[in-house]
């Protein structure tokens, strides 16, 4: 047979090829090859097969790895940018609706919603940047254009939020710009102008509220979309007369700057707060440096002698004084180091009643002296002095405490120095003074805040005994000026030198009058301050409180007592019968408050 194939092969003239060793390797690298032909080598291609594929794999994890990762620093990104942020909180305020409106307690709107066009635009779909910025902002000039361009520039989507008038909507429409689109848009619209500006605030698209009530709204009526205006507790005719009569005293008396509140002394009500210079939240960009400040709610002053009221009803309320207590106001008082003097010093033994007739720093550091700090500071704290106080304005600051209460701060805090507060702060304490002995918050909105029980500060005692003082200071003390025909008005005067580095100035102050009408039943407290006056003419050169914030007081009570339904009593009035009556009136208001007070 092999024979046969052998001749077959040579007839066919090839040869019969060897037969091969079959050798498998694993690393091709390991077996020389075999240069005579004679051995060939099979490699193991499924071992490199699986090295291929693994290497493979390796690469495509990579790849994910780094697209999610690209993917959530973009995530971080954009949940941190504030701008985004911002544009987000706008989105969802305009689905969840409008800010509500708001009105005074009588309906009269104080902020109103109008309904306007605005301007979108989606960068990734504008052509040109920069000749879209341009177009958009010559129809419309109120636009930033440069923050226009930047945000088409970087293909994000430009939301502006000024709005536009129909002719600018037209006119643009027919630019046929793309990527821009119109949609609906709410302006806040304040029509009532200057009027109460400090205490109605403004809001701004995109940001909500940033001051007076706008603020507020965001923290008290946080899902208010029902439509409703919410009410606020201010009258618009009492803050109206407030401001006409403050700005008056500002140009008769040469002040820098005037302020004033009204509150009801049974509910904590504010019915009125007004500082000047102020400004109108329509054109908010107009307004000067000093219209910012909210005087009554944000700045802290020593009001002066307005705290010796506080001090006498402490030491009425601990049983440490009554109207007759005695107290030596003949020669300078001295407390460590430091000699406490009257500025207008009667150099004689006073009553209790007289120290606050006549406003004695003797005196009232007398009284702190009985009460000893810790009862002066205690008695200070019932009545909100102490803290900042709890109400929606995000204006508020809270008092600058003295670093110690010893035997010096208390004396002087006594009489109005060392201790600086807020003006609302002080109204506040002065109507728990006179109303009863009861310190309520003061109330901004009418509704969302339930009627307060308030705390008892002082006794219904001590409130009937300071309401007849405080009389006395207007009748015959300091305050005569501030005697408001046919009302009957209590309250107190203070004039404070202003601090100064290493001390206080002789010739800058701020004078206050807090009082509070009808005397007999207070239904309002009113604070009024003049920063800096000067002296009048026909004032023989005083500039004290007396002489200027007391009549202001008096004319603001005669304005805004009729429009609170509180008339005047009758010009020919007998004023004995009437004094009588007074006091009469007095000491039945006083036992019916403690009833009302102490409950069944």
């Amino acid at each position: 047979m092999h024979k046969l194939k052998r001749r077959i092969e040579r007839r066919l003239g090839r040869r019969a090829a060897p037969r091969a060793r079959v050798v498998s390797v694993y690393d091709p690298e390991a077996v020389e090859p075999v240069s005579d032909g004679a051995t060939h080598m099979v490699r193991a291609q499924q071992p490199l097969r699986g090295k291929g594929a693994r290497r493979r794999i390796r690469l495509c994890s990579g790849a994910f790895v780094a697209a999610f990762a690209i993917l959530g620093l973009r995530a971080l990104d954009v949940a941190t940018d504030e701008e985004l942020r911002a544009e987000a909180a706008a989105a969802r305020q305009m689905r969840a609706g409008p800010r509500p409106e708001i009105v005074d307690r009588n309906g009269v709107l104080l902020v109103a919603n109008l309904p306007m066009r605005g301007i979108e635009v989606a960068g990734p779909e504008v052509w040109d940047p920069e000749e879209t910025a341009r177009k958009i902002s010559w129809v419309a000039p109120q636009v930033d254009a440069k923050w226009i361009e930047e945000r088409l520039a970087e293909r994000k989507y430009a939301s502006i939020p000024q709005p536009i008038s129909p002719a600018q909507e037209r006119a643009l429409f027919e630019m046929g710009l793309p990527g821009v689109t119109f949609v609906d848009r709410v302006k806040r619209y304040y029509p009532q102008k200057d009027l109460a500006s400090h205490l109605v605030g403004r809001a701004a698209p995109g940001r909500g509220g940033l001051e007076g009530l706008e603020a507020a709204l965001d923290d008290a009526f946080p899902e208010s979309g029902d439509g409703r205006p919410i009410r606020a507790t201010i009258d618009v005719r009492v803050q109206q007369a407030l401001e006409a009569e403050l700005d008056a005293a500002m140009a008769q008396f040469r002040a820098e700057a005037a302020w004033g509140g009204v509150i009801d002394v049974s509910t904590g009500e504010v019915i009125a707060l007004a500082s000047l210079p102020d400004f109108d939240p329509n054109r908010p960009g107009a307004r000067s440096a000093g219209a910012m400040r909210n005087h009554f709610v944000h700045d802290r002053y020593e009001l002066g002698s307005i705290f010796k009221v506080f001090t006498a009803a402490a030491a009425y309320d601990a049983g440490l004084a009554d109207e007759a207590t005695l107290y030596d106001a003949r020669a300078p008082l001295q407390v460590a180091d430091w000699a406490i003097r009257d500025y207008h010093g009667e150099d004689r033994v006073l009553t209790f009643s007289e120290v606050v007739r006549y406003s004695s720093n003797i005196g009232a550091a007398l009284m702190a002296e009985d009460l000893r700090p810790r009862g002066l500071r205690a008695a200070l704290g019932r009545i909100g002095l102490l803290d900042r106080l709890p109400i929606p304005l995000i204006e508020r600051s809270a008092p600058i405490l003295p670093e110690k209460w010893g035997p010096v701060e208390a004396a002087t805090i006594a009489y109005g120095h060392g201790l600086a507060v807020t003006p609302l702060h002080a109204l506040a304490a002065f109507a728990a003074v006179v109303n009863g002995g009861v310190y309520l918050t003061p109330r901004f909105f009418a509704e969302n805040e339930p009627a307060q029980a308030g705390r008892r500060a002082f006794s219904a005692e001590t409130s009937f005994a300071m309401r007849r003082v405080l009389r006395s200071v207007v009748t015959e003390g300091t305050a005569s000026k501030a005697d408001a025909a046919g009302y009957y008005a209590i309250g107190k005067t203070g004039t404070a030198e202003k601090p100064v580095r290493g001390g206080y100035s002789k010739r800058e102050k701020v004078t206050s009058f807090v009082g509070a009408f009808p005397g007999h039943a207070p239904r309002y407290a009113v604070l009024v301050s003049l920063d800096n006056p000067q002296p009048s003419e026909g004032d023989w050169g005083h500039a004290e409180a007396g002489w200027n914030a007391a009549p202001t007081f008096a004319r603001v009570v005669e304005r805004i007592g009729p429009l609170v339904n509180l008339p005047p009593a009758a010009p020919d009035a007998d004023p004995m019968v009437e004094a009588m009556l007074f006091n009469r009136r007095l000491r039945a208001a006083t036992k019916l408050s403690s009833v009302e007070r102490s409950g069944p």
